[in-house]
């Protein structure tokens, strides 16, 4: 029998503070962030979030500085350079990448990891957990929309021959059109990474799956919407992507991505609204149900 040796590590229990549900919810948005940017994480989990983000960042540089370059924003707008609604169709599909980069990341390992019993343990609910990642998820992702569209409305007035602040005066609803747009893809991209984030574990092929419903959805609900049989039109409501940008059209008075599904098929701006919703309420209360079932 050989002899037992104890250690003295100097191990005390917890003095400090203690917080409720609201701290324990920060926590969640904090680590949500880091996750997403790969911070305190190896270096190939940063490399393509940042240089999602750097990419973003640049060109918005650039087309703001190719508004500076026209001298006017009459002159800008002759030469045919990106305005809000021209932004959108930009920068949208970078945060449709960006999102299936990173979002995944933000709910898989916490399940394939075995740490949910942990988190419930605590002063908090499935709907307090669920809530923090959404707040992670929607104040990362929305940058993408909105500093590219802020950069240009700040551009624009500067261009302006009334001057910095008539412009900014005179032109307050471009401020809650941009919002509701970003929003809008906020929701339809959130609501199906919810419902596919809920099974698919594997960060991999999370991704992919989003993807192939996002891009490959669309394009069959397009052929399918055509067909012949009774009913057929209603699938065009399933080319989920569409619904953002035919709002966007609507809102700004545009015609950018010409005659989108929805569009085509009969449905008025109003239905694309509804579906937005949907898919973003739907897909949180899906992932609400799957999480209860988990706890």
């Amino acid at each position: 029998m050989s002899d037992a040796v104890i250690y003295d590590r100097g191990y005390r229990s917890y003095d400090g503070p203690l917080g409720g549900r609201g701290t324990t919810r920060r926590a969640i948005v904090a680590d949500g962030v880091r996750r997403i940017l790969g911070l305190r994480r190896k270096t190939r989990r940063k490399v393509l979030p940042w240089s999602l983000l750097a990419l973003a960042l640049l060109m918005a540089g650039i087309v703001v500085g190719l508004h500076f370059a026209a001298g006017s924003i009459s002159a800008a707008i002759s030469e045919g350079l990106p305005q809000y609604a021209e932004l959108f169709d930009l920068f949208s599909r970078l945060a449709l990448l960006f999102i299936a980069v990173t979002g995944p990341e933000l709910i898989g390992p916490d399940r394939s990891q075995g740490v949910l019993s942990v988190y419930f343990s605590r002063p908090m609910t499935v709907g307090d957990y669920l809530a923090a990642k959404l707040a992670a998820y929607v104040s990362v992702t929305s940058l993408i929309y909105l500093v590219p569209q802020i950069a240009l409305h700040l551009g624009l007035a500067s261009l302006s021959s009334d001057g910095f602040l008539s412009y900014l005066g005179s032109n307050l609803d471009i401020l809650w059109k941009i919002v509701a747009v970003s929003l809008a893809f906020i929701a339809v991209h959130g609501g199906v990474l919810a419902v596919i984030t809920s099974y698919i574990d594997r960060t991999g092929f999370a991704a992919a799956a989003f993807l192939g419903t996002i891009i490959a959805g669309r394009n069959l609900a397009e052929v399918v919407a055509q067909a012949s049989f009774p009913g057929a039109r209603w699938f065009s409501l399933l080319a989920l992507d569409d619904h953002p940008r035919f709002i966007r059209d609507w809102l700004f008075d545009s015609d950018v991505g010409g005659v989108y599904a929805p569009e085509a098929a009969g449905f008025g701006p109003w239905v694309s609204v509804a579906v937005v919703v949907v898919v973003g309420v739907g897909g949180g209360l899906w992932m609400l149900r799957r999480y209860r079932k988990l706890a």
